[in-house]
Order: C-alpha cells, then sequence, then structure tokens
C-alpha cells in the first residue's frame, strides 16, 4: 500500500511538474512576443539583465557581509550583547540619504547603484541568519564539539546546513527589496537598466508602454521566484531541526 501510495504521489509530482513547465513556457513566448512587439525589445531586456547583475552582485556580497557579521556578533556573549542594539538601529538608516556622498566619491556608477542595493540587502540576510543561529539546537554544537570538529568544519557542515532555511528566507526577503530599490536608484544615478526605461516611458503620451513594461518585468521576476527561490525553500525544508 505504501510502495503504491509513492508511485500515485511521484505521478502527481511529474503531472504538476508537466503543466508548470508548459505554463511557464507559453508565459516566456508571451513575454518575448509583447516585448518584440509593444516595446523597444533591446532597450527593456539589455536593460533587465543589467539590473539583473546589479543586483545578483549586491547579493553575494551582502550575502556574504552577513555571515561575517553574523559570526562576529555571535562569537561571545559580551560582543552579541553590544552588537545586536547597534545594528538594530543601524538597519532604519535610510540608504538613499548617502546616494549623493557616493556619486561624489564614484561618479554614476554602477559601483553606486551596487553599494546602496547591498545596504537594503544585508538587514535581512543578517536578522535572518540571527535569528537562525539562536534556534540552533544546544545538543547538535555539543555533538560536534565532541567528535572533535574544529571551527572551520563546525561552520561549513553544521553550522551552514542548519542555517541554510534562514539563509533562504531571509534571500527571498532581500531579493524582493532589491528589485523595489533598484529602480528608484537606476532612475537617480541615470545607468542604463529596467528602471531607467520606465522612467523614460513613464510620461502621459506612453503609459501604455510603462504598465506594459512593469507587467513583463513582474512576469520575470515570477518565473525567476518559481524555478530559482521557490525549489530552494522546499530544499531548505530537509536541513530544518527536528
Amino acid at each position: 500500500m505504501r510502495y503504491t501510495h509513492n508511485i500515485k504521489s511521484l505521478r502527481k509530482r511529474k503531472h504538476t511538474l508537466k503543466i508548470s513547465l508548459i505554463f511557464t513556457f507559453f508565459l516566456v513566448i508571451f513575454i518575448f512576443v509583447v516585448g518584440f512587439t509593444m516595446l523597444d525589445a533591446k532597450q527593456f531586456f539589455l536593460g533587465f539583465l543589467a539590473s539583473f547583475m546589479r543586483v545578483s552582485v549586491a547579493y553575494v556580497i551582502a550575502l556574504l557581509l552577513s555571515i561575517t557579521i553574523s559570526l562576529l556578533v555571535t562569537s561571545t556573549p559580551y560582543v552579541e550583547e553590544i552588537s545586536l542594539p547597534l545594528l538594530d538601529a543601524l538597519q532604519s538608516f535610510p540608504a538613499f540619504s548617502l546616494l549623493p556622498l557616493l556619486i561624489v566619491w564614484f561618479g554614476k556608477t554602477d559601483i553606486v547603484i551596487i553599494i546602496i542595493l547591498v545596504i537594503e540587502m544585508v538587514w535581512p540576510l543578517l536578522f535572518t541568519i540571527l535569528s537562525g543561529q539562536k534556534q540552533i539546537r544546544q545538543d547538535l554544537i555539543d555533538a560536534s564539539h565532541a567528535f572533535g570538529a574544529t571551527k572551520l568544519k563546525y561552520v561549513l557542515y553544521v553550522l551552514f546546513p542548519l542555517l541554510f532555511p534562514a539563509i533562504i528566507t531571509g534571500s527571498i526577503v532581500a531579493w524582493g527589496e532589491a528589485w523595489e530599490t533598484i529602480i528608484a536608484a537606476e532612475i537617480i544615478v541615470a545607468l542604463p537598466g529596467v528602471g531607467t526605461y520606465l522612467s523614460e516611458n513613464g510620461t502621459s503620451t506612453n503609459s501604455h508602454i510603462l504598465a506594459i513594461g512593469i507587467f513583463l518585468l513582474l512576469l520575470i521576476l515570477f518565473i525567476l521566484n518559481k524555478y530559482i527561490w521557490l525549489p530552494l525553500l522546499t530544499m531548505s525544508t530537509k536541513y530544518q531541526q527536528e
């Protein structure tokens, strides 16, 4: 009976996957057809690619920074007691207030946008990781030390797998905030990107192009979430502590 149930469950998953892939295929076709017939396809898709690269670079930096800070903050109870209130206060600091200073230092370059994105993305990642560290069972930590795990092995084989659900959860929140931020950042810094493209078409005569551009952007982000972040979120449940 259990074997039969597993077969039925597997068939149901395959059927659902086929429907999902077919739906996504037609969705991608729709995006390209609308993009090439109703928009300046080259400017829109290249702009999205430029924005996507900026968000991706900022995400990697923010993730590495978050993990490093979380390890330092939780290194000792004294450091944690001092650092947490300070970090909590810093997360409310408006990142866009640094834009004039960053433009003076770096000019209107990608560096400015990436720094703004890192500031926006680091906080949800950092506090989610810190929360995940608080939930790690002490007996797992004691067991790793009892089996002679070095600090490096403890971080790589115990801490990171246990923090994987928190990292993915924080990443999804950070990714969403990054796409909200980059639209405004690209408009202010005036660099080619999807935000600049939407801004240039935000006039009364091109309002339909603006609406279509926003709609296509949402569809693209929906596909990215469905085939990148949701599978990672599902995978992360395997590392949850019982």
